[in-house]
Protein backbone atom coordinates (compact mmCIF):
# COMPACT_ATOMS: atom_id res chain seq x y z
CA UNK A 1 0.00 0.00 0.00
CA UNK A 2 1.38 3.11 -0.33
CA UNK A 3 1.49 6.19 1.45
CA UNK A 4 -0.75 8.93 1.55
CA UNK A 5 1.19 12.47 1.37
CA UNK A 6 -0.54 15.63 2.30
CA UNK A 7 0.71 18.89 0.95
CA UNK A 8 0.63 22.62 2.45
CA UNK A 9 0.54 25.03 -0.59
CA UNK A 10 1.35 29.01 0.05
CA UNK A 11 1.18 31.87 -2.48
CA UNK A 12 4.81 33.17 -3.41
CA UNK A 13 5.18 36.56 -2.76
CA UNK A 14 5.53 38.75 -5.94
CA UNK A 15 5.46 35.65 -8.27
CA UNK A 16 2.53 33.87 -10.13
CA UNK A 17 3.83 30.85 -8.39
CA UNK A 18 3.27 28.92 -5.33
CA UNK A 19 5.23 27.06 -3.06
CA UNK A 20 4.93 23.14 -1.81
CA UNK A 21 5.76 21.14 0.89
CA UNK A 22 5.41 18.40 2.92
CA UNK A 23 3.51 18.80 6.41
CA UNK A 24 7.09 18.51 7.83
CA UNK A 25 8.23 21.61 5.93
CA UNK A 26 10.24 20.11 2.90
CA UNK A 27 9.82 21.50 -0.51
CA UNK A 28 8.26 19.53 -2.85
CA UNK A 29 8.26 22.15 -5.78
CA UNK A 30 6.61 24.61 -7.12
CA UNK A 31 3.20 25.25 -9.09
CA UNK A 32 4.05 28.50 -11.48
CA UNK A 33 1.54 29.55 -13.64
CA UNK A 34 1.82 31.22 -17.44
CA UNK A 35 -0.71 32.66 -19.58
CA UNK A 36 -3.22 31.03 -18.39
CA UNK A 37 -1.80 27.14 -17.85
CA UNK A 38 -0.44 25.99 -14.33
CA UNK A 39 2.57 23.83 -14.43
CA UNK A 40 3.33 21.33 -11.52
CA UNK A 41 7.10 21.46 -11.21
CA UNK A 42 8.26 19.04 -8.93
CA UNK A 43 11.59 19.34 -6.81
CA UNK A 44 13.75 16.83 -4.60
CA UNK A 45 11.73 13.64 -3.61
CA UNK A 46 8.77 14.58 -4.74
CA UNK A 47 9.77 13.89 -8.05
CA UNK A 48 10.04 10.30 -7.06
CA UNK A 49 6.44 10.58 -5.24
CA UNK A 50 4.87 12.27 -8.24
CA UNK A 51 6.76 10.32 -10.80
CA UNK A 52 4.30 9.65 -13.46
CA UNK A 53 1.82 12.46 -12.81
CA UNK A 54 0.87 14.64 -15.50
CA UNK A 55 2.20 17.58 -14.75
CA UNK A 56 0.57 20.17 -16.22
CA UNK A 57 -0.86 22.09 -18.14
CA UNK A 58 -3.61 22.92 -16.31
CA UNK A 59 -6.05 25.32 -16.91
CA UNK A 60 -6.71 26.61 -13.11
CA UNK A 61 -4.60 26.25 -9.66
CA UNK A 62 -7.49 24.14 -8.44
CA UNK A 63 -7.08 21.65 -11.62
CA UNK A 64 -3.28 21.18 -10.73
CA UNK A 65 -4.12 20.87 -7.05
CA UNK A 66 -6.62 18.36 -7.54
CA UNK A 67 -3.77 16.49 -9.79
CA UNK A 68 -1.78 15.98 -6.75
CA UNK A 69 -4.29 14.84 -4.46
CA UNK A 70 -5.38 12.56 -7.03
CA UNK A 71 -1.76 11.65 -7.45
CA UNK A 72 -0.76 11.27 -3.57
CA UNK A 73 -3.77 10.38 -2.39
CA UNK A 74 -3.65 12.96 0.15
CA UNK A 75 -4.61 16.83 0.69
CA UNK A 76 -3.83 20.06 -0.66
CA UNK A 77 -4.06 22.37 2.36
CA UNK A 78 -4.20 25.89 1.26
CA UNK A 79 -1.98 28.41 3.47
CA UNK A 80 -2.68 32.14 2.91
CA UNK A 81 0.70 34.86 2.53
CA UNK A 82 2.17 36.31 5.43
CA UNK A 83 0.25 33.34 7.66
CA UNK A 84 2.13 31.79 10.23
CA UNK A 85 3.20 27.67 10.66
CA UNK A 86 0.71 27.48 12.85
CA UNK A 87 -2.52 28.46 10.55
CA UNK A 88 -2.98 32.18 12.19
CA UNK A 89 -2.22 35.50 11.12
CA UNK A 90 1.18 37.38 12.14
CA UNK A 91 0.90 39.98 15.05
CA UNK A 92 2.28 42.82 15.75
CA UNK A 93 3.81 41.97 18.77
CA UNK A 94 4.70 45.06 19.90
CA UNK A 95 0.65 45.39 20.51
CA UNK A 96 0.40 41.87 22.26
CA UNK A 97 2.99 43.22 24.72
CA UNK A 98 1.62 46.78 25.52
CA UNK A 99 -1.33 45.04 25.46
CA UNK A 100 -0.16 42.44 28.15
CA UNK A 101 1.58 45.17 29.93
CA UNK A 102 -1.57 47.17 30.66
CA UNK A 103 -3.63 44.84 31.77
CA UNK A 104 -4.11 44.00 35.79
CA UNK A 105 -2.46 41.07 37.09
CA UNK A 106 -4.37 40.80 40.17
Amino acid sequence: MENVLDVIVKPLAGQNAWLLTDLLGRSMGVIRANDQTFAVVPEGKARETMQGMRCGPFGSLDEALAAIETHTRGVCRREREGAQPDGTEPTDTSTVIAENASTDPT
